[in-house]
């Protein structure tokens, strides 16, 4: 990373660190990350990817056990409905490794907007905020075994723009 990004990345953590009121949030430029320790069971990890100029998010949710892999087609199911069009992961995008069984919840977000201005940390705060809400809402229901993606944000199309997109996908 150049040293005008690596800056700017400085920067940014550092106002992420006043925002969560984290003492000591620091960015790593070996690896370009940032790691968020809200709890035990909840680390966000923030990378700061140069290509594309897009600061990752993602946190581990759970890894599954080996008969939670073998009915997995349910949970898989319902992942995916979470993730049509984002409209049940706040933006984030639901994924398990096939082998493993680690599901995790990520989103991609660009550092600078049209206007070349780099992204409000209130922003980004929030994002962060939004993807450890989804990671401990699915953590609890997959390890519970209901893996209910209507359990977590009801869909409500009634006043959905994206209603009528859907019905004449179809």
């Amino acid at each position: 990373m150049d040293e005008v990004l690596q800056d700017q990345a400085e920067a940014l953590v550092e106002s992420l660190g006043k925002y969560f009121n984290i003492d000591g949030l620091i960015f790593d430029d070996e690896d370009d990350t940032c790691l968020i320790r809200f709890d035990e069971k909840n680390l966000v990890t923030l990378t700061w990817l140069e290509e594309g100029n897009v600061i990752m998010i993602d946190e581990f949710i759970t890894t599954l056990s080996l008969q939670d892999r073998v009915d997995r087609h349910e949970i898989v199911e319902n992942m995916l409905e979470a993730n049509v069009f984002w409209m049940q992961t706040k933006g984030a995008t639901l994924s398990m490794h096939s082998e493993s069984g680690t599901v995790i919840a990520a989103r991609r977000l660009p550092v600078y907007g049209r206007d070349g201005v780099m992204i409000a940390v209130e922003v980004l705060g929030s994002c962060i905020r939004d993807l450890v809400s989804l990671a401990s809402q699915w953590r609890s229901l997959l390890e519970t075994g209901e893996a209910n993606a209507s359990k977590l944000y009801p869909l409500d199309t009634s006043e959905s723009d994206s209603k009528g997109f859907l019905e004449n996908r179809g």
